[in-house]
């Protein structure tokens, strides 16, 4: 680790390398899945995280916790299947709300949106280590607003606040 950090272009192809790895991993032994996927979760996928490259951290847990965790991986991998006409629903219905809305309040800003779903990792995460059922995760869908500067996402975020009232001590 130390020799890799003397050169960021090292880290990315070690990262790149354990991705390729985790994403082969059926040759290996069970004992080796093991290893390896335990390293990857508490080494690799924290450096990715520190580097900003959010994919390739949430790809790296998703695929470790598929191999320290099967059953809870499949659940979790289902319940998302099972969701995700109703999350797409959703998502588009409360996105056209949200531009409907910002256009007649602040027709000048420009704005880009971004759905995403919260990665097996993070359920996971949520669901064995904070005892939560899938239902009682709020955040498994989400919305990214991005405009061009503070001002304007702070006038956003009190438009969202009328809009969509804040659960109490959930707030980030």
């Amino acid at each position: 680790l130390i020799a890799m950090a003397a050169d960021i272009r090292v880290i990315i192809i070690k990262l790149a390398d354990r991705l390729h790895n985790m994403r082969t991993m059926k040759a290996q032994s069970v004992e080796k899945q093991l290893e390896k996927s335990l390293e990857t979760i508490e080494i690799y996928a924290p450096i990715a995280h520190r580097l900003g490259i959010r994919p390739i951290k949430e790809e790296l847990e998703d695929l470790a916790i598929k191999h320290l965790d099967p059953i809870a991986y499949a659940d979790i991998e289902e319940s998302l299947k099972h969701h995700k006409n109703q999350r797409e629903k959703i998502l588009e219905e409360i996105r056209n709300r949200i531009e409907e809305r910002l256009k007649s309040d602040m027709p000048e800003v420009r704005l880009s949106f971004q759905g995403r779903v919260k990665s097996i990792h993070g359920i996971y995460r949520k669901m064995y280590q904070q005892g939560k059922d899938y239902d009682e995760i709020y955040d498994i869908y989400a919305i990214r607003i991005i405009t061009d500067n503070v001002a304007d996402c702070y006038n956003i975020l009190g438009i969202m606040h009328d809009m969509f009232r804040p659960i109490p001590n959930r707030f980030k």
